[in-house]
């Protein structure tokens, strides 16, 4: 049985969000709305330990990991951005 997403109840709002989701992540918007009921039922049952996904997990998901693009590669390699770490603040 197929079903569009006009024939769930759902704002205007929750349908771009829906469609948007599906779009960036090409998947069909009813396993992307399958994934978020069982997200949110693990989220509710506590699985993971912590009682969701990590931080890490989530920018992984949302695609975050490795965004930004012309800053240095790492900071702790440049002594200047070092400068007075780890010393006491008094």
């Amino acid at each position: 049985m197929s079903i569009s997403p006009d024939q769930i109840d759902l704002s205007a709002d929750q349908k771009q969000r829906l469609a948007e989701l599906a779009d960036q992540t090409g998947k069909p918007w009813g396993e992307v709305l399958a994934e978020a009921l069982d997200a949110y039922g693990a989220q509710r049952q506590g699985v993971g330990g912590n009682g969701g996904e990590s931080f890490y997990d989530a920018a992984v998901r949302l695609g975050l990991i490795g965004c930004v693009a012309g800053g240095p590669a790492d900071l702790s390699t440049n002594p200047k951005h070092m400068e007075g770490f780890g010393e006491s603040g008094s």
